[in-house]
């Protein structure tokens, strides 16, 4: 028998290392190619069905053909470089991007604060204006309606620009669901109200003294404006009063909305303001305490006239 087929010295992809068969070349796998970039291989299978062997080997290259190996070692440093170089442009990219995102989101915070403070500022029985949203704003990029989107605007002179659009549009740019605004919408124009609300610059609350919201209003209609974040900015003791209409959406939340009588402004409340009631029947803990004092007294009063004079 040959030795060198014996001693597997034939790795020149033409006869198998193992029993001396010609070899056929098949697919490399995605490891075989990263092996290449340090050497190069092809990956073969033995044709003798008795031996069935499956490898790596290596590239020889005819002593016509081949040319300095620092000339391959070469190309391949080449290449490892450059994959190197694209990886950490890709990364430094990232990071680029990333901060600048940082920065706008602050910048856009820092706006927001500012508009706030002035809006706050805004003395009672005035209106503020707010500012708009910033064009690049998700809500102003998927906004389906004609009405501009501001935002913490301070509202103190109810009628003085009254809500020129529709209750679809106003809940539609405000980001309610579609069910929500459906409902609404017809609750609205058919007059069927969940009750009144009396609006004053301590707080928005039913008639009947149950539920109380804020003076903040998640989103207010007004003139051809949607302004988000709208404070109650009226003088001391004026009230206005508005119909409550609320629906639930798929997920079962409810969203309240109130139409002003004065304005028609359609507006977003930001919470159901349910005002829990106390069970009576519980008894607090100051009145364990005052319980408690009572029996003391009463023990102490009756020991003093049992006792001897």
């Amino acid at each position: 028998m040959d030795s060198s087929r014996v001693d597997g010295r034939l790795p020149d992809g033409s006869h198998c290392p193992s029993c001396g068969s010609p070899l056929k070349r098949v697919h490399r796998h995605a490891v075989d190619r990263w092996v290449s970039v340090f050497r190069s291989v092809h990956r073969y299978h033995c044709t003798n069905p008795a031996c069935g062997w499956t490898g790596l080997l290596g590239r020889e290259e005819s002593a016509a053909a081949a040319g300095p190996r620092t000339a391959v070692w070469r190309t391949r440093l080449v290449w490892f470089l450059v994959g190197a170089g694209c990886t950490l442009a890709a990364v430094q990219g990232t990071r680029v991007y990333l901060r600048a995102q940082a920065d706008a989101e602050r910048a856009r915070a820092a706006v927001h604060k500012g508009v706030q403070a002035q809006s706050r500022a805004t003395r009672p029985g005035e209106d503020f204006p707010g500012a708009p949203l910033p064009e690049d704003d998700a809500r102003v990029v998927q906004n389906p309606t004609p009405l501009n989107l501001r935002h913490n605007c301070a509202w103190g002179v109810p009628g003085s620009n009254p809500y020129r659009g529709t209750v679809a549009q106003a809940l539609a740019a405000a980001s309610l669901p579609p069910e929500v605004v459906r409902k609404i919408s017809e609750m609205a124009e058919r007059g069927w109200t969940r009750g009144q609300v009396e609006i004053s610059r301590t707080g928005i609350r039913t008639i009947d003294g149950r539920r109380e919201f804020g003076t903040e209003v998640r989103a207010m209609a007004f003139g051809n404006i949607l302004c988000l974040n709208t404070r109650v900015n009226f003088k001391p003791g004026h009230v206005e009063y508005a119909s409550l209409y609320e629906a639930a959406d798929a997920a079962g939340a409810v969203w309240s909305v109130m139409i002003p009588d004065v304005c028609q402004n359609v507006s977003v409340l930001g919470e159901r303001g349910e005002v829990p009631e106390v069970d009576q029947r519980v008894p607090v803990p100051a009145t364990w305490a005052l319980v408690a004092l009572g029996l003391c007294l009463l023990a102490l009063g009756r020991r003093r006239r049992g006792a001897p004079r």
